[in-house]
């Protein structure tokens, strides 16, 4: 049973630190989406990257001015000898949920290194609030953001958009962190004085380590 124990808890610290490596990774890389052929525009959390022969980094709000002009000249003056479908006008609320999947992420990502620390030292420190919970809600509202950030993608007139790489990454790390977080929880919650020893191995959901 110790071994058992013990095992759940290795898994549950790698599959910590997995996650915080991967959410760190996604706020910091830029291929969040882009377009499949040539790199011509990517975009990050951050702000983005458009490639016109020469490469220049724009914000995200930056970049939803240019499109909306680049809309209003094809309204203005549409190009005859090019068939294409004039994009919608992109949403503006874009920068800002990209910029909460980032914040959310990077909020999660140290919720998990604080828990994961807590189970490496073998401690089950008395706290205003554990940083599983954290890390749980920031993991829950990371994936709606991020799902949203990627859903709400600015239309282009001459090419298209597809998830990158970094929005991957980002999955994987969302899912290896709410992975983690329930048995690391088991893991440092502190001992109920009534319930006894027993109380530590129950997780939110009411399972317990105990159990064979």
């Amino acid at each position: 049973m110790d071994e058992r124990k013990a095992r759940r808890r290795t898994i549950a610290i790698a599959l910590a630190f997995v996650s915080a490596a991967g959410l760190l990774v996604a706020c910091i890389g830029d291929r969040w989406l882009l377009t499949p052929e040539g790199d011509r525009l990517v975009i990050a959390l951050h702000g983005a990257t458009v490639c016109k022969g020469e490469c220049a980094s724009v914000s995200s709000s930056e970049l939803l001015d240019q499109l909306d002009q680049q809309i209003a000249q094809l309204k203005k003056d549409p190009n005859p000898a090019v068939q294409r479908a004039i994009p919608r006008p992109p949403w503006h609320g874009f920068p800002v949920v990209g910029f909460m999947a980032l914040a959310l992420s990077v909020i999660a990502a140290a919720g998990l290194l604080w828990a994961a620390v807590i189970a490496l030292q073998r401690k089950r420190p008395e706290l205003a609030i554990m940083p599983t919970t954290i890390a749980v809600i920031s993991l829950a509202l990371a994936i709606i953001t991020g799902c949203i950030f990627v859903a709400t993608k600015p239309g282009l007139y001459e090419d298209s958009l597809t998830v990158g790489w970094t929005f991957w990454v980002f999955g994987v790390g969302v899912v290896s962190g709410l992975a983690s977080v329930f048995p690391l929880n088991r893991q440092i919650r502190p001992i109920d004085v009534e319930l006894g020893e027993a109380s530590a191995t129950m997780s939110w959901g009411g399972s317990r380590d105990d159990v064979p």
